[in-house]
């Protein structure tokens, strides 16, 4: 899979931005934000490799969530800090 951060990927029926991707276990999971000038939704979803096609789904394993939840701060911790550093 080569999606990275800063790619637009066509998501649920709209455009989304790639602020962070995670691998672990063989598994990637995307942190989104819909690309549209006038909406603000967001997404956390597992890409699952189905006979070399893609699919995105929910993460319904508790303790997965929990684990990309802690990556994605950490990997956004910075960002945040300088945030309300600034503010």
């Amino acid at each position: 899979m080569n999606i990275k951060i800063d790619d637009v990927i066509e998501f649920n029926n709209g455009e989304y931005l790639v602020l962070d991707v995670i691998n672990r276990n063989d598994n990637t999971y995307l942190y989104l934000i819909n690309n549209h000038e006038f909406l603000n939704d967001i997404s956390i979803t597992k890409v699952i490799n189905k006979e070399g096609k893609y699919e995105f789904t929910n993460i319904d394993d508790n303790s997965e969530f929990d684990f990309v939840m802690n990556k994605i701060f950490l990997d956004l911790s910075d960002d945040i800090l300088e945030l309300v550093n600034n503010e």
